[in-house]
């Protein structure tokens, strides 16, 4: 396991309803996973993403995929909901990722391969990514 590696920002202004923060915060504490900063988590969730994610745990690289918690709760409403309204109260989601992953460039160049997306901000794209990624680990 790589401890050291580089790091790029990642910045996105989140919609707040979806508590994207105080979610990865519960995944930490509930999976005792203090020690992985959230910036890796988002790390995770968004290559998830990228990669195709599907609805299935097991999509999930071991040992990630055993951190479950008991499910979203029902008062979050889902990302795609809530980008729809015309007003969104928003949250900085800042992450240092690990620049390798290449993220920021992976994100535009999802974007740009998606021609529907084309308009749509880089940090709806990251509310959604982290949203379904939280929603099938349990949180």
């Amino acid at each position: 396991m790589q401890r050291h590696f580089d790091r790029e920002p990642l910045n996105a202004s989140v919609p707040e309803a979806l508590e994207i923060g105080l979610r990865l915060e519960r995944l930490r504490v509930v999976s005792r996973i203090g020690r992985i900063p959230p910036a890796d988590l988002v790390a995770l969730g968004l290559d998830w993403f990228l990669r195709g994610g599907s609805n299935d745990v097991d999509d999930i690289a071991d040992p990630w995929n055993q951190y479950r918690g008991p499910g979203t709760p029902e008062e979050i409403p889902h990302a795609e909901v809530v980008l729809r309204q015309r007003f969104i109260t928003r949250e900085q989601l800042k992450a240092s990722v690990p620049e390798d992953l290449q993220l920021p460039h992976r994100l535009a160049m999802y974007k740009v391969s998606n021609r529907g997306l084309r308009k749509v901000p880089v940090a709806d794209i990251v509310a959604v990514a982290m949203d379904r990624w939280l929603r099938l680990m349990g949180f």
